[in-house]
């Protein structure tokens, strides 16, 4: 018997957005990334400039833990928020933000990714889309596109994920997943870094330590599904360049320079 999945959306309207780029100055691959000039502009304020080119936000804020990039995005009229030095991760850096007076009272929460320099804004757009869609049927929503190069596949600086039938989130891996024991290649999925969050998904999220599986790989994802909660993955044909190194700024400089 051939089972057909029928999803049912509830068209959220007029729902308010907040965008949250969080900054931390002390990475531990890259120090002080926030702030490197990429062509001469420091990498948060393109971040920022990039995500700001979405219509489908309502408001934009840098939320960061060191008075370095607090005092330069004030100098650049770059909305900012200061926030403890004890988030675990983005995430809950994130999670501390919406805390505070002011910032409780959004529909969804997008969490963009401050080391995305280039970041489409098509795909902040193509989340609240999907928000708009299916609303708190899902805690937590992410993008993913099909990859072929092998060297992507095998990296482990690139997140893969499984879905199911539904396009719902199984798991995600820096290993290539799933295996293929008949030898047949699965279209390997890449997870982009963007992600929306409900109020109530980030409260959940802040309430518990890293799970096991979050401190594995070392993605912080799978917190949500180790407690249980939905993520709905959404195909995008938008591409993914972080600045994780510092040989990473130059392959931004390399783009920027032909586009």
């Amino acid at each position: 018997m051939l089972l057909v999945w029928m999803e049912v959306g509830v068209q959220v309207k007029n729902i308010k957005v907040l965008g949250v780029i969080p900054a931390r100055y002390k990475s531990s691959r890259f120090p002080g990334k926030p702030l490197v000039e990429i062509n001469g502009i420091p990498m948060i304020k393109r971040t920022y400039l990039q995500a700001n080119k979405s219509n489908k936000l309502t408001d934009l804020i840098v939320a960061t833990d060191d008075d370095r990039i607090l005092n330069y995005c004030q100098s650049e009229n770059i909305p900012v928020v200061l926030t403890s030095d004890t988030c675990l991760t983005g995430t809950d850096r994130l999670a501390e933000v919406v805390k505070a007076p002011g910032y409780d009272d959004y529909d969804v929460y997008i969490n963009i990714q401050g080391d995305e320099p280039i970041i489409d804004p098509e795909a902040i757009s193509q989340l609240i889309i999907e928000y708009e869609k299916y609303g708190n049927q899902y805690s937590v929503y992410n993008l993913y596109k099909v990859i072929h190069d092998q060297s992507e596949i095998s990296s482990d600086a690139i997140i893969k994920v499984i879905v199911n039938e539904k396009n719902d989130l199984m798991y995600m891996s820096r290993l290539p997943i799933p295996y293929s024991k008949n030898g047949i290649h699965p279209d390997y999925k890449q997870q982009i870094p963007v992600y929306a969050h409900t109020l109530e998904a980030l409260e959940i999220f802040s309430s518990h330590e890293k799970t096991l599986n979050e401190i594995h790989e070392d993605i912080e994802l799978l917190r949500f599904i180790d407690l249980g909660l939905k993520i709905k993955m959404c195909e995008t044909r938008v591409n993914s360049i972080s600045v994780d190194y510092p040989d990473d700024v130059l392959k931004i400089e390399q783009f920027l320079n032909n586009v």
